[in-house]
Order: structure tokens, then sequence, then C-alpha cells
């Protein structure tokens, strides 16, 4: 799902299975870190969970340390999700939260 200015929106951001502090955001494969950090900057919530596909640019160690700094910036408690171990180890080693599914109530 697109907004008027092309950017990707989170779907189940806020339903009624989820506090108003909590957001999901579906990284799609092409997304990169600045992608990432714009939609981190976007996200008027505490608590967001990175739901991060295996086929994702999102590799290396400086694009993870970056955007926990930036999460911190922010005040966001940052969950990852993803079926790639390599993306759960690069998301924990900077801290944030990991797991390799999302919660059945958190998807919409």
């Amino acid at each position: 799902m697109k907004d008027t200015n092309g950017m990707k929106q989170a779907r189940g951001g806020n339903n009624n299975n989820q506090p108003n502090n909590e957001q999901v955001l579906y990284l799609g494969p092409d997304e990169n870190i600045t992608d990432v950090r714009q939609r981190l900057n976007q996200a008027d919530v505490q608590y967001i969970t990175l739901v991060v596909p295996s086929q994702t640019q999102l590799r290396g160690q400086v694009t993870w340390k970056l955007l926990a700094a930036r999460a911190q910036e922010l005040g966001q408690v940052v969950n990852v999700v993803s079926n790639d171990s390599y993306v759960r180890a690069m998301a924990q080693s900077v801290h944030f939260r990991v797991t390799s599914s999302t919660p059945r109530s958190k998807v919409s």
C-alpha cells in the first residue's frame, strides 16, 4: 500500500488489535537504510516491529548500527522479525529484540 508521497504504508499500524504506540513496518526487499530511517522518522509511535524479508539490502553491520542509533535518538523500541538467521543476528548485535515470526495478534 502506498501513500500520496509514494512511500509504503505500514499494514496493521493502528488496528484494533494494537495499542496506539505500536506500529508494524513491512520492509520490501528493495528498501535500503535511507528508506528505513525515513520510515522510522515518520512513525509517531514508541514501539516498532520491522518485518524484514530474507532478500534485503540491510546486510551490513554498519547499517544496523545506524538504524539502532536512529531508533535510540527517536526513543523507539525496535523488534525485528525475519526468517533469515543472518538478519536476526545483525539486529541482535545492535540490541534490537528479534524473533522469527510475528505474533498472530499483531498481524492484520
